[in-house]
């Protein structure tokens, strides 16, 4: 008997979740509210927020549940999802310079679980954010170009209430090479995940296409470079991007990575 038939977790289950966390939660987490919050909350005011969280995940786990047509162990698909959420939150804290070790605990603790809400119930909702089946990849869809182009509108849709905003620039300011490297890194590992591994649909009709751009490392660098152009049209477009210099690219590199995340949705619906 499979492990999906089991009723055991999947590989593929939890990458969904991933995805969905990642997708739901990034856009929070480029916020300074939830800096400056969840800096200054109480440990009362921890203890309470993930309490909260994790109720909301069982009952959102007991009604969806990130794995697909399975709502019958709503316990263990909280657990699982609502401690790697709390990683995933504090993984994408560290990566962003919003936490570190010099920081108290308290404070440390406070940010982390404000941004693990959000990952959560999108690692709770990760199966329902993009259908199973995907794109069908019809003849006279566009191809490669139907792809971007969807890529594309799936950017702007995600990251158009964040860049007019001043998260990015601060981001970019006051991270080095390493983690814009990183970030760079991560986007093109989420993009592939989604579109390729997380089973969120339409998988075998991309891989199985003749066409050049459906091969996984092709489409995935050349959706990135999509995410990048349209993060720096629309830094541009609020007057974000006075110059071309080393500055520009990183700003425009904060702003792909979650404009990444939607270029892989995007993606997905076509």
């Amino acid at each position: 008997m499979s492990a999906a038939a089991a009723g055991a977790t999947t590989p593929e289950d939890t990458m969904r979740g991933i995805a969905g966390g990642f997708v739901l939660g990034v856009p929070l987490v480029y916020t300074q509210e939830v800096w400056f919050h969840g800096g200054n909350l109480s440990p009362f005011d921890i203890l309470g927020l993930l309490a909260a969280s994790f109720l909301l995940n069982l009952a959102l786990s007991t009604v969806v549940g990130f794995h697909a047509g399975r709502t019958k162990r709503p316990f263990e698909d909280a657990v699982v999802g609502f401690g790697l959420s709390f990683l995933i939150s504090a993984f994408l804290l560290v990566l962003l310079r919003r936490v570190d070790l010099e920081m108290a605990f308290g404070p440390r603790l406070g940010i982390i679980a404000l941004s693990a809400v959000p990952i959560s119930l999108g690692f709770a909702l990760g199966n329902s954010l993009a259908p199973r089946e995907g794109g069908k990849l019809e003849e006279g869809s566009g191809g490669g170009f139907g792809d971007l182009l969807a890529a594309a509108g799936g950017a702007v849709v995600l990251v158009l209430n964040i860049a007019p905003t001043e998260e990015p620039l601060l981001l970019a300011a006051e991270l080095g090479s390493i983690r814009l490297i990183g970030l760079v890194a991560v986007s093109l590992a989420l993009s592939y995940v989604m579109v390729f591994f997380a089973e969120f649909g339409g998988k075998g009709g991309r891989i199985n296409s003749n066409h050049p751009i459906h091969t996984p490392l092709v489409e995935t660098v050349l959706a990135y470079l999509v995410a990048l152009v349209v993060s720096a049209g629309l830094l541009r477009a609020f007057g974000e991007l006075p110059a071309i210099d080393g500055s520009t690219l990183a700003r425009s590199v904060v702003l792909a990575f979650p404009a990444s995340l939607g270029a892989a949705l995007g993606r997905l619906l076509v």
